[in-house]
């Protein structure tokens, strides 16, 4: 629906017609009252008086409204042709910034105004770390080692690419750029082609991707069970990389749910010290704070998970981790999504059995939410979740009785702590922490 508004300038006073939505919004009585302010000084001292109002919408773009002396003119900016029904909100700008190229993406502080984050914060520590020597252990990496770094995914650019390299040149490591791993395009043949020369290449040890993104469901159609099975070498990354970990788990090979490119950045050192340890194997024990919402208990299985919608879209193919005859633990964490589509892949495990089946529940961060609720899909029942994990809670995990984790630092936030996945982890929940920990 096209939203528009108008506004009318006369007398020295400024108002406005706004949708309900906008005019909702802090401090808009404020601004309109400064707005009448200037106009009542430029009335006294000759200045023309100009203000340019800025409707910004949810998907970046934004429609807006210059005011001159006492006449108004409307600049219509399209924001698409399908604009959200609960817009952002209204601000207004100086006079320099009124004629701008349309669209134009909001500024960065009022697109970060319009999510949230939850399940982030939580207190952690890593009480110790010991050698992993589990059953399928890949061969962890030594210092001088060379790491394939590859976008198995969406394609990263050079410089993103670069840094990893440097990044793990830094960590003692000699990484080798796949072939096409930030060719401007590339067929998925030719991103097939890395993957294969990462796995098969013997002097190759590890495989670190450079960045997620989408595509990984149809690149491991290059692969085998066996030619995982064979190489042996862990794979590292997370998000769409989901996709390879349960092929790995599969495989019978564990892998690294862990940073990719952030890794080298802007990163807090527990987390990089802690993936730096895994990649040598050295797994630590984690010991969270528990809230409310978790459930006590504990339980044994391998790790299975990790981005909630790519690992949905695996349920029932040849890279359905859950299938294998043995526990698990699920571990889910998603970015982007609003509580409706997490609500949609949420029912798909459920109906699949994959909740049912799970031994123990690690839920790691929701990240980048819609912040006015759009898509709160408990409205549309007579009601309203006030979280996601209050949605888990009532709706997918009422009845069960298996020990549940909520807000473990993994997923797409500010931190990401290192999980091994396909590996066998012990979950104790108690009301005060819990502990996640390999055998």
């Amino acid at each position: 629906m096209k939203r528009a508004f108008c506004i009318l300038f006369s007398c020295a006073l400024l108002t406005a017609q706004l949708p309900a939505a906008a005019a909702e919004a802090p401090k808009i009585a404020e601004i309109y009252a400064s707005a009448d302010v200037q106009a009542s000084d430029s009335e006294n001292t000759g200045t023309a008086f100009s203000a340019t109002v800025r409707y910004v919408f949810e998907d970046g773009t934004y429609k807006e409204l210059s005011i001159r002396d006492s006449e108004s003119r409307e600049t219509a900016r399209p924001a698409g042709e399908a604009e959200p029904e609960n817009p952002g909100f209204v601000r207004i700008y100086p006079q320099e910034e009124e004629n701008m190229s349309d669209p134009t993406p909001a500024p960065r502080d009022d697109s970060a105004a319009l999510t949230y984050d939850e399940g982030v914060d939580t207190e952690i520590t890593i009480s110790g770390y010991t050698p992993y020597s589990g059953e399928g252990a890949p061969g962890f990496l030594t210092a001088g080692d060379k790491v394939a770094v590859i976008s198995p995914s969406a394609l990263s650019g050079q410089e993103q690419a670069e840094a990893t390299a440097e990044g793990l040149r830094a960590w003692g490591y000699e990484p080798v750029l796949g072939k096409y791993a930030y060719a401007e395009q590339r067929t998925l043949e030719e991103c097939m082609e890395d993957l294969r020369w990462a796995l098969e290449d013997p002097e190759i040890k590890a495989i670190f991707c450079i960045r997620g993104g989408y595509g990984a469901t149809e690149v491991m159609d290059a692969l085998t069970d066996d030619v995982i099975a064979a190489a042996k070498k862990p794979i590292i990354g997370y998000s769409d990389i989901t996709a390879y970990h349960a092929g790995w788990t599969c495989a019978g090979v564990p892998s690294v749910h862990a940073s990719m490119s952030a890794a080298f950045s802007d990163f807090p050192e527990a987390c990089a010290e802690a993936e730096q340890r895994m990649l040598r194997g050295e797994v630590p024990t984690y010991v969270c704070a528990s809230d409310a919402l978790c459930r006590t208990g504990t339980a044994e299985g391998i790790l299975v998970g990790g981005n909630l919608s790519t690992f949905a879209a695996l349920l029932d193919s040849d890279y359905d981790s859950t299938k294998l005859d043995q526990p698990y633990i699920l571990f889910l964490e998603e970015v982007g999504e609003n509580m409706q589509h997490i609500h949609r892949y949420l029912t798909i495990l459920k109906h699949s059995g994959v909740l049912d089946r799970a031994a123990g529940v690690v839920f790691g961060e929701w990240t980048v939410l819609p912040s006015d609720g759009m898509g709160n899909y408990g409205a549309a029942r007579g009601g309203k979740f006030a979280s996601v994990a209050d949605m888990i809670t009532r709706q997918f995990l009422a009845d069960a009785r298996i020990p549940v984790a909520f807000g473990f630092p993994a997923g797409h936030g500010e931190s990401n702590y290192p999980l091994l996945m396909g590996a066998p982890v012990k979950l104790e929940v108690t009301e005060e922490s819990y502990t996640l920990s390999w055998q």
